[in-house]
């Protein structure tokens, strides 16, 4: 791993002190090789999560997550997401994500939720494979999306 790499994992760490791993892929008529397309649907099936969670007031309590965009084989993006949810149990995070399912009529498949017991490092390094570093250690951040710029928060 390059030294970039291991900052970028250590910058997470400290950022977002990540419990959880949240993958999400669209439904069959949805997925598209298209990232902004792609991101728009990340974008609602999000606001529905911390809706669900976070109940009236939802944008003024945000709960802060890292997505890194993929498209692997496929060409079909789909995000890791990596989120603390402290205030929050596993199931209470499994119900929310139940919910969105219901409300956006997306197959079970759509949103997997893990707990990262042990292994950060490993679930880290998992969700930055396909960030490419080139010379003179410049990256495509683009894959990267801050829930602050997804939901144009403002940062404090």
């Amino acid at each position: 791993m390059t030294n970039l790499k291991t900052e970028l994992i250590k910058w997470i760490d400290n950022t977002y002190k990540p419990k959880y791993l949240m993958t999400i892929q669209l439904p069959e008529n949805l997925k598209s090789n298209n990232l902004e397309h792609s991101i728009n649907h990340l974008k609602s099936i999000m606001r529905d999560f911390e809706k669900f969670l976070l109940k009236r007031h939802w944008n003024k309590k945000h709960l802060p997550f890292i997505a890194f965009a993929e498209n692997g084989i496929s060409k079909d993006w789909h995000f890791h997401l990596l989120l603390n949810g402290d205030n929050f149990s596993y199931i209470d995070l499994k119900i929310a994500i139940y919910r969105i399912i219901l409300k956006q009529k997306i197959p079970t498949y759509c949103i997997q939720l893990d707990k990262i017991e042990d292994g950060i490092a490993k679930v880290e390094s998992y969700t930055i494979k396909e960030i490419k570093i080139t010379d003179f250690n410049k990256f495509d951040s683009d894959r990267m999306i801050l829930s602050q710029d997804l939901f144009n928060i403002e940062k404090k």
